[in-house]
């Protein structure tokens, strides 16, 4: 069981109280345990939905029960009830203890400083993710500012002016009594026409309110009717409902909480400065819009980067490169001639299904996947280590020694007896400099950049594809290679990009569809290759074509939610209208 559990959970909540026209139970806590998810309600409710089963105030759902709540009625569309709902911290059960903010109003972070704002700190970052982010609004105050720059959310702000957001908070009070019974928030929270009014506000306070924000604080947060704001205060403060008293605990043992007036031991959900920087860090680089040119593209005239240490192997059985230089300038050299003529060696295929080609020695029985995978980094991460190699592969030392028996056998030798897989008698492993990849050789065709590359050059790489790169590799193996083939798919759509594009110059519409066809195989939907093919069809006058790959771009953007880059929406306007909308200056 997980939050992801919990999260479907309180939807079929949702969706069971929306369908039977009864109130949304009020909750209080929220136990997540490897088998078992317990509400915990601040009330007795009304029936429980399918799956539950009701002990006391509380409902439980057993693991074995997780699969009922896909059939409760409108569970994949339902509205999240709870979404100001935060993890606290682990029980003694070692059960994961959330916290509805909303329900308890006013929460208190008592006793040691620097455990209090570390425990706010991960209040803010759970709340700024969870799946009930974009259902709730969050402000921080008191804290940096980073981490709501970082996320950049219109639903996440920090300030300093606490007067003022008491005062904005007093209207909006006023405003839900006025219009409110006692069940009317749950009643509207679960219902898409009227749940926006009484969207939850969490505000996270990291300083000690004055004696008369104090007063505010507990007027607003706890008087009746109830309302749709809640605060978490990181200090004590008297006349507050709930409180969680933070203590710090010997060295090398974990902090204890205790949340009052449960009494309810905790070890609390924290996150020091230290990790509050390095998250910040990670989100701001994840969120950042800048960009840096890809290796197998080059700008202007700047020389091409040296190739790739791993390529630089295949680069020694050439005796010259194809010509990778523009059509029309100074050829380099026309031809691929290998040092051994006549001869295939060994050579691993990765732009599609993944296969050996060539070896020269025998198919082992069992573990072949994993000798190819094995061949693949190796070709990656050339003179490499016996223990660097176990520990890239998350594999055992023996299952190790015992792969690479398999794959030495595999490849076998070469004309003159040498292996390809030596000995690594200086204790730096390294394949013999005949062995190589489809990869390699596309990095080799286009080392002076794609966009600086020879359409022959280019062509040739494309004819390399036979699929989408690693493409009989599951999700989760191959997990060393994520970032390799997220580089083959892109070079592969910026290198069929380019060609479309230079065979569109030449009105050359049957090399453009298939460039861009081919290129769509290993990033099947990409924008810009769809934009190349529509490009294509409607240079060629097939208008048909071109309005099924128009409306197939603007469904896929739809169904992604994803915006359109500018250029692709000015095309879609001319070929399908006859000309881009008008745009006033």
């Amino acid at each position: 069981m997980s939050l992801r559990t919990l999260d479907l959970a309180t939807r079929a909540v949702s969706a069971h109280c929306r369908a039977q026209h009864v109130p949304l139970p009020p909750l209080r806590l929220a136990k997540v345990g490897d088998d078992q998810i317990e509400l915990v309600l601040a009330s007795g409710a009304v029936p429980a939905p399918l799956g539950f089963t009701v002990r006391g105030a509380s409902w439980l759902l057993e693991r074995e029960h997780r699969p009922q709540l896909r059939a409760v009625p409108g569970v994949e569309d339902a509205l999240r009830p709870y979404p100001g709902l935060v993890s606290i911290g682990r029980d003694d059960q070692d059960q994961q203890v959330l916290v509805d903010l909303e329900g308890l109003g006013l929460l208190t972070l008592d006793g040691d400083p620097g455990l209090s704002s570390a425990a706010l700190a991960a209040m803010a970052l759970e709340l700024a993710f969870s799946p009930s982010a974009d259902e709730l609004v969050l402000t921080l105050i008191g804290q940096s500012t980073e981490l709501a720059e970082a996320v950049a959310k219109d639903n996440v702000t920090t300030t300093d002016d606490l007067d003022g957001l008491l005062e904005r908070w007093e209207r909006r009070a006023a405003a839900q009594r006025a219009h409110r019974s006692p069940d009317v928030v749950g009643e509207r929270r679960i219902d898409p026409d009227l749940a926006d009014p009484w969207v939850p506000e969490v505000a996270l306070i990291n300083r000690m309110p004055t004696a008369e924000q104090s007063v505010r604080l507990i007027d607003l947060l706890t008087r009746l009717p109830r309302i749709t704001m809640a605060a978490v205060l990181a200090a004590p403060l008297a006349g507050a409902p709930w409180s969680m008293q933070l203590q710090a605990s010997v060295p090398d043992a974990p902090a204890r909480a205790i949340l009052q007036p449960l009494g309810l031991e905790l070890v609390p959900q924290l996150i020091t400065p230290p990790g509050q920087r390095a998250v910040v860090e990670l989100i701001s680089a994840a969120g950042s819009d800048e960009t840096t040119p890809a290796p197998w593209w080059r700008d202007g005239r700047q020389p091409p980067d040296p190739p790739p240490d791993n390529v630089m192997y295949l680069g020694r059985r050439f005796g010259a490169w194809i010509n990778a230089g523009r059509d029309g300038e100074e050829p380099m050299e026309t031809r691929m001639v290998e040092a051994g003529v006549g001869y295939s060696h060994p050579m691993l295929q990765l732009l599609g299904p993944i296969e050996l080609m060539d070896a020269a020695g025998v198919i082992p029985p069992r573990a072949g996947k994993q000798c190819l995978e094995y061949c693949a980094w190796l070709l990656e991460n050339p003179r490499t280590t016996a223990q660097a190699m176990a520990s890239a592969l998350a594999v055992a030392e023996g299952t190790r020694r015992s792969n690479m028996s398999r794959l030495r056998n595999w490849l076998g030798s070469d004309p003159d007896g040498q292996p390809y897989l030596p000995d690594a008698y200086s204790g730096r492993i390294e394949l013999h400099p005949a062995v190589s990849s489809d990869w390699q050789r596309f990095q080799i065709l286009t080392s002076p950049g794609i966009n600086r590359s020879s359409t022959a050059a280019l062509r040739t790489a494309l004819e390399m594809v036979k699929g989408a790169p690693l493409a009989d590799a599951a999700p989760g193996q191959w997990h060393w290679a994520e970032e390799l083939r997220t580089d083959m798919i892109s070079a592969i759509r910026d290198l069929g990009v380019e060609l479309t594009n230079r065979a569109l110059h030449d009105n050359d519409c049957d090399l453009a569809r298939w460039a861009a066809s081919r290129a769509l195989v290993a990033a099947p939907g990409d924008e810009l290759l769809m934009v190349a093919r529509i490009r294509t069809e409607h240079q060629a006058g097939n208008m048909a074509e071109t309005e099924r790959l128009t409306l197939q771009v603007a469904a896929h953007a739809r169904n992604l939610d994803v915006v359109l880059d500018p250029e692709t929406v000015m095309l879609l306007q001319e070929v399908m209208e006859g000309q881009v909308r008008a745009r006033m200056a």
